[in-house]
């Protein structure tokens, strides 16, 4: 039997509605990266996650998304294209990937970034806390990418990933991720209770930023240079399929 998710399930987000915080009992305590949240269908990311492909488009369209369905790689389960900025949010390649990405896109026939149904509701959550730090462009190195998923629903292949470096503020700043992350070494903890804080100003903000995406659970995987030496440029976001539990590093 097929189940009918209600329209709009993100509405506290779009109505401006305080994110969760880590007093929430569904976020992980103190100390904790991996944690299995008890209602994890109250989670935009797990609800997303079990949605079939019509009930993906569905609420789309209710919510008024600019993406076109398709075009079809052979490793992604419900292909659409965005196609312009989300919420006022511009999403788009960064520089030194830019002509990489215009590449993947043209060979596809597409007119911007293609990737999982799935993964452009969760974009379009990050747009609601973009706006909120004042951020008008998100820059990406990377959202598919790759011929064959390891496993179906799982990270760039299947397209329900993005890898973030870069966030152009509405006065012209950058934070860019490799410069202003501040992280305190590989292993260490990002937004949990015992996390160490940045000190300067700048890193706050992005911290702020990474953890208010974090806690609002529109992706079940948010990695950052604290993951290891290959996230050590970029924030990796995910919306991964078929798991129950949450990683945040």
């Amino acid at each position: 039997m097929t189940v009918v998710w209600p329209l709009l399930l993100s509405l506290w987000a779009h109505q401006g509605a305080p994110l969760p915080d880590l007093s929430d009992p569904d976020q992980p305590p103190s100390g904790q990266r991996v944690f299995f949240p008890e209602h994890k269908l109250q989670r935009p990311a797990f609800i997303y996650a079990e949605m079939t492909q019509g009930e993906c488009l569905a609420e789309a369209n209710e919510r008024g998304l600019p993406f076109a369905p398709g075009p079809k790689p052979p490793s992604i389960e419900a292909p659409v294209t965005l196609e312009a900025p989300l919420r006022g949010v511009t999403f788009e390649p960064w520089s030194i990937y830019q002509r990489r990405e215009q590449s993947r896109a043209k060979r596809h026939g597409a007119a911007g970034p293609v990737m999982d149904c799935r993964l452009l509701l969760a974009l379009d959550d990050l747009a609601g806390v973009a706006i909120q730090h004042d951020v008008v462009r998100v820059r990406y190195s990377s959202v598919y990418r790759g011929l064959r998923a390891r496993r179906p629903g799982q990270r760039h292949a299947a397209g329900v990933a993005i890898d973030v470096n870069e966030l152009i503020l509405a006065d012209g700043r950058t934070w860019n991720i490799e410069r202003d992350y501040e992280g305190a070494g590989i292993g260490n903890n990002t937004c949990t209770l015992s996390a160490p804080w940045p000190r300067s100003d700048v890193a706050r903000e992005l911290r702020r930023f990474v953890c208010g995406i974090a806690s609002g659970g529109f992706f079940n995987l948010v990695l950052t240079p604290h993951y290891d030496r290959h996230h050590q440029d970029h924030l990796h976001l995910e919306v991964r399929r078929d798991i129950d539990w949450v990683l945040v590093q």
